[in-house]
């Protein structure tokens, strides 16, 4: 019976300094010194006590709080004042400090983030991307299990590019993570690889998985519509463009390391290109 009751504290006590931790400092300090201000009196008590060492310790506690009353209650309003007061001046000090400390990491957040992103898709760097893949490839190695990688690729981005401008195609690529990102996996981890290619990472994924992942990608951004505001403008009657992509799945084998793993991945890629575009290829489906 006892360890439950132990348990059943612990809780109360972490709920309890998280509130605390929570406080402004500029509230928490304050409270501090309004304790430490009430515990004044008391202390000075006890000290002129021992120092006192009475004989008869009930009659001399009676006579000093009879004579020294208003004393004790001037140390009380004092102290209590005084310590809140400074205990304000500290927590304001301390509040900024905390303020600056928290803009701070903030800003190393977010340089870290746009430093292992795409500026303008939001997808990972080239550089993360490949980090992530030799790390996953050594946690495979060690774990036994299965590691899928797809690279995929715009259909014909050159021509949308010349046809609807610069802008327009980078709008494609912003519409292309946006639709990959809602079909894949929790645990992928999708990257630009360079232009308008782009890797997607999958860790645990067996050969079906992938396939199944990619396909669903596929599929989803074949029914994307992306609306050409510029011809729009001119012409509502404008029809949206629709994008493809063609998608090479590879999974890991014993031999492979992150570039032969992206080869073989590739070269899937290179056979859905010059198979017709808009589908999937992988090493268990040939083309």
């Amino acid at each position: 019976m006892t360890q439950p009751s132990r348990e059943r504290r612990q809780p109360g006590a972490a709920e309890a300094a998280g509130f605390l931790s929570a406080l402004p400092h500029t509230v928490l300090y304050p409270l501090l010194g309004l304790g430490l201000g009430l515990l004044c009196p008391l202390g000075a008590f006890i000290l002129r006590f021992v120092l006192a060492d009475p004989v008869l310790k009930a009659v001399w506690v009676r006579s000093e709080l009879s004579y020294n009353f208003v004393f004790y209650v001037y140390m009380e309003v004092a102290t209590v004042a005084a310590f809140v007061v400074f205990g304000y001046v500290l927590g304001a000090r301390s509040e900024r400090q905390r303020a600056r400390n928290r803009e701070l990491r903030e800003r190393i957040d977010l340089f870290h983030l746009k430093s292992i992103t795409d500026g303008l898709t939001g997808a990972y760097s080239h550089g993360y991307l490949r980090e992530t893949l030799t790390h996953e490839i050594e946690r495979a190695r060690r774990g036994g299990r299965p590691l899928s990688l797809l690279m995929m690729d715009i259909d014909d981005f050159k021509k949308l590019n010349d046809t609807h401008g610069h802008l327009f195609g980078d709008r494609v690529l912003v519409e292309l993570v946006e639709t990959a990102s809602v079909s894949i996996r929790r645990e992928d981890v999708l990257g630009r690889y360079g232009g308008e290619e782009f890797a997607l990472v999958m860790p645990g994924a067996d050969p079906a998985t992938a396939s199944r992942v990619a396909e669903r990608v596929r599929r989803a951004v074949a029914h994307r519509a992306v609306i050409d505001a510029k011809e729009a403008k001119m012409d509502p009657r404008t029809p949206p463009v629709h994008m493809t992509v063609s998608i090479g799945v590879a999974t890991l084998r014993a031999e492979d390391d992150a570039t032969g793993l992206i080869g073989r991945a590739d070269a899937n890629l290179y056979r859905a290109k010059h198979g017709g575009k808009n589908r999937v290829v992988s090493e268990e489906v040939p083309a």
